[in-house]
């Protein structure tokens, strides 16, 4: 029997710089019953999976797709700590991220998103997010390239903010992106400010001057540390790389220069 793709979703987390992420796709059991029936034969990818449909020997479509036939599948992380770097803002507590092509328009690759409910787990872990292709709304053309779906997972973002502990007579403290990405702006008039964090380490440290800097936009998670922040004295640079906050750190990061 001859096969030919007809659609391939893929899996785009952008907390994770490389192909492999700590998440599996998986068909639902009614998925692979229908599956199995109409002889669809699916691939699991790097990034997700492809869907290749049989073919008769003059290459046409053997299956006959109806109106309301659906193909569900389910993502699954495969570690935990998805829900501290993934951003779900858009759904309710109680709600995972539900992906669809119904609505897509037609010049567009990635899935609408929006909320649902589920209780499943595999391998211990919860899922996270159903997808669900509607089949009738696949273009299949053996002259172009088979649809490709994406399922894009957004992740957290948060404004960096560095806490630098110095001697009394430090001035002119900067902190600087070589690559000019990012800039961060210091704030000022700190007694004014209501920060748990600055007044904690002013009453600690008393024989220290305090400097904040702040990012001028949220940062987004990654997995891939961002090099290149500097700080510098009076032009001169005396850190050449600055950490960067952990994620259980909600963007803060402490620093002792002498």
């Amino acid at each position: 029997m001859k096969y030919n793709e007809f659609f391939q979703i893929t899996i785009d987390h952008q907390y994770f710089s490389d192909a492999q992420m700590d998440l599996v796709l998986i068909p639902e059991e009614q998925t692979l019953q229908f599956l199995r029936k109409q002889h669809f034969v699916v691939k699991h990818t790097s990034k997700g999976l492809k869907v290749l449909i049989p073919l008769d020997e003059k290459e046409n479509r053997l299956p006959v797709i109806k109106e309301d036939d659906t193909l569900s599948f389910n993502v699954f992380p495969t570690t935990s700590g998805f829900d501290e770097i993934t951003d779900t803002s858009m759904i309710d507590n109680d709600s995972i991220l539900f992906f669809t092509n119904k609505g897509l328009k037609n010049d567009s690759k990635e899935l609408v998103v929006s909320g649902t409910t589920a209780n499943m787990r595999k391998n211990g872990f919860p899922v996270i997010a159903k997808i669900k292709i509607e089949l009738s709304r696949v273009n299949f053309d053996l002259d172009k390239e088979p649809t490709l779906y994406q399922v894009v997972f957004k992740p957290k973002t948060v404004k960096w903010k560095y806490y630098i502990l110095s001697g009394i007579a430090t001035t002119k403290l900067e902190i600087k992106d070589r690559d000019a990405q990012l800039t961060f702006g210091k704030l000022e008039n700190l007694n004014d400010i209501p920060d748990k964090i600055a007044t904690a380490l002013s009453l600690n440290f008393p024989n220290k001057q305090l400097f904040v800097f702040e990012s001028s936009k949220a940062i987004h998670y990654s997995d891939t540390a961002r090099k290149n922040i500097q700080l510098f004295q009076n032009e001169n640079m005396i850190i050449k790389h600055l950490s960067n906050p952990d994620i259980s750190d909600n963007g803060i990061q402490i620093i002792k220069i002498n």
